[in-house]
This record gives C-alpha cells, structure tokens and sequence, in this order.
C-alpha cells in the first residue's frame, strides 16, 4: 500500500487524501518568559546637595543724608522795553506851522497906533485895529459841547441788549429733516394732505452746546394739492413737533418747508397727466374724420354725369357733428385736471421756523 501510494504521490494523486500524509495539529508554543521585558530600569543616585553660599557679614551704619543744593539765584528782572514815541505827523505839522504863522501875522497887525502911524510916513490914515491871537495854538483841540454830539439824520432802529441763544432757536436758523412717509398729490383731491418728517442731525443752540433739537424728533406737516397744471412743487408747511426724548412739543408752528437748497416747497417726480386730458378728444376726433372720409368716397353719378350725393354722406356729417360735440364737452371736463406730484420716501428736505422757538430746560 505504502509502494502504491507512493507512486500516486509522485503523480499527484492523493485518492481523496487515502495517500496523503496525516497532519498533525499541534499548537504553536510559545518562546520563554524573558523577565528583564518587564523590569524597570533602577533609577540613577541622586546628585549630591549643593553647598550653602557663605554670606558677608551684615553690618548697618548710619549715613547722614546728602545737603541739598542751594537754590539757583532769581533772574534779574528785565527791564519794561519803553515804546518809542510815535513818529510826528506830518499833517499835524503843516497845520500847526500854519497858525503859527497865523498868530505871527496877527500880532503884526496889533501894533501900537504910534508905530503904524510912524511906518506911515505920518499920514492921517487910522492904524488897523488889534487883532486877538487864539485861544489855543493845537488845530485839533476844538471845544465840543456835551449837548451837541455828532449824530446821523436819517431814520434809526435802537437794538437790543445781548440776548442768550442757548435754548433759543431763532428764525434764521434751519433743521435738516427727512420725509418719512412718501407723498402723492392725487390723493385726497383739494383738501390737504398730512406726512410725517424726522430731523436728520441734532440742533445745537447759538450759544453753547445744549441739544435743542436732538436727531430722531419727529414733526407733523400739512401739503397744500397743486394750484395750477404748471405747478411742480407743493407747499409743506409744519404744525407741530414732537422733540425726541422727553417728548415735548411745540404747536402752531406754521414753519414752511424748503428743499435742500433752501428752495420754497418740495419737488418730485409730475404727471402732466396728458393723455387723460387730451386722450379722449384725439380718439374722438379721429373716428369723425374717418367717417367723414368714407362717407365722401361713396358718391354716385347719373347719366348726365352729375355728383349725386348719397344719404350715407349725410348721416356721416351728422354723426360727425355729435362727435365733435362730444369731444367738446369731454375736453373742457379733462382739462381742469391738475397734475399729480409724487415725492418719495427719504427725500432730504429742510426746515426754517416762522417764528423764535423757545425749548424749556428740562431738568
């Protein structure tokens, strides 16, 4: 058997493992405890300790303090420079020269009688009487009298004494406010319109730095509709303001609103509004003329080669006449429409008070 399986070995027959060689399981052994894997290594001998440091002996001496220096001596006192005199006038020289020679010429001329009367050759002639010198030599030293003070003629205006603006806002002043709801003019008809507006910075007092008028107060304006059709702007005028914080108010303002470049009123965007005015008219008169076309265009002649006028073309007249009518009494009710103004919302507009606001402090 051994001889046989053999030979199927050597040919790679094992018969359904009859041939083969038993295997033998054995389980796998393992290699011997090496103690030293789990040994710590012995950790190295401390250093040896370090020598205490010697110290110096302490010795305490007592030290007197050091002197102060001595106080640097005061500066001299400069002396005052003295202003030079001021130069002479010349103006003021000329004139005085001149009455000096003034004065020469008068005391001339108060000679005695008997020199006059000697230099004359003793002519019977009287001497020119004496002649006083001025009171005063200075041509600027005129007497002026307290109750004749210079003063100008025309009509006069007394001011007043100096008034304190720090909680006054006066008329000649302008707030910076924006629109806060938008505005159309066709609504509402003739009768006026309300919005709201909202000052955009704070309002500071001429004097000093108190915050009349703080950013976020809001006021309440009335818009008159459009007057005319050329109108492009409308009027806005404020009643009454709700100041931001403590909420006190002002009414009967009657403060106008201008655009930011202090232009009286507000613009925005205008519908003339033309096709509803001359819409209607236009198509009117349109259908009137074509009837009337068609009518002329159906004529007829007769034998003797005479234009016979056919009923269409006076039905056509007629109903072109009641067009024309129409068109009349629609354009004259068309034309009274106004134009329709619409301002958006955030449009940057300005405020300049009818009269002085007083804001009282509110402590």
């Amino acid at each position: 058997m051994s001889a046989f399986c053999d030979v199927a070995l050597v040919l790679g027959l094992t018969f359904g493992g009859v041939c083969a060689e038993p295997v033998v399981n054995e389980p796998p052994t393992l290699p011997a405890d090496d103690p030293s894997v789990w040994a710590l290594p012995a950790p190295p001998p401390p250093a040896p300790a370090a020598p205490a440091p010697t110290m110096p002996p302490i010795i305490i001496k007592e030290a007197k303090p050091e002197p102060e220096p001595a106080p640097a001596p005061e500066p001299m006192p400069q002396p005052e420079p003295v202003p030079e005199p001021p130069a002479p006038d010349p103006y003021r020289m000329a004139l005085e020269a001149a009455w000096q020679h003034r004065v020469s010429l008068s005391s001339d001329w108060g000679a005695p009688a008997w020199q006059s009367s000697d230099m004359a050759g003793g002519s019977d002639h009287a001497a020119p009487p004496r002649m006083a010198p001025p009171a005063s030599l200075d041509p600027l030293d005129l007497p002026v009298s307290e109750d004749e003070k210079a003063d100008y003629e025309g009509p006069r205006r007394t001011s007043t004494l100096p008034v304190d603006n720090s909680r006054i806002i006066t008329a000649d002043r302008y707030i910076t406010v924006i629109l806060e709801t938008g505005i159309n003019s066709q609504v509402g008809g003739d009768a006026t319109g309300t919005v709201i507006v909202q000052s955009a910075r704070d309002v500071y007092g001429y004097h000093g730095r108190n915050v009349l008028i703080p950013k976020g107060s809001r006021l309440i304006c009335n818009y008159d509709p459009p007057k005319d059709m050329g109108s492009s702007r409308l009027s806005i005028a404020c009643e009454r303001i709700l100041i931001a914080g403590h909420r006190a108010e002002i009414r009967q303002l009657a403060s106008p609103i201008s655009d930011i470049q202090g232009r009286q009123g507000a613009a925005g965007e205008v519908d003339r509004r033309f096709w509803e005015r001359y819409g209607t008219a236009f198509m009117l008169t349109g259908i009137s003329t074509a009837v009337r076309y068609a009518a002329a265009t159906t004529k007829s002649e007769d034998s003797d080669g005479e234009v016979a006028t056919a009923a269409a073309e006076k039905a056509a007249e007629e109903l072109s006449t009641r067009f024309g009518e129409i068109s009349a009494s629609v354009l004259e009710e068309t034309l009274s429409l106004q134009p329709i103004i619409t301002i958006s919302q955030g449009t940057r507009l300005q405020i300049r008070p009818a009269t002085d606001w007083y804001i009282a402090n509110v402590e």
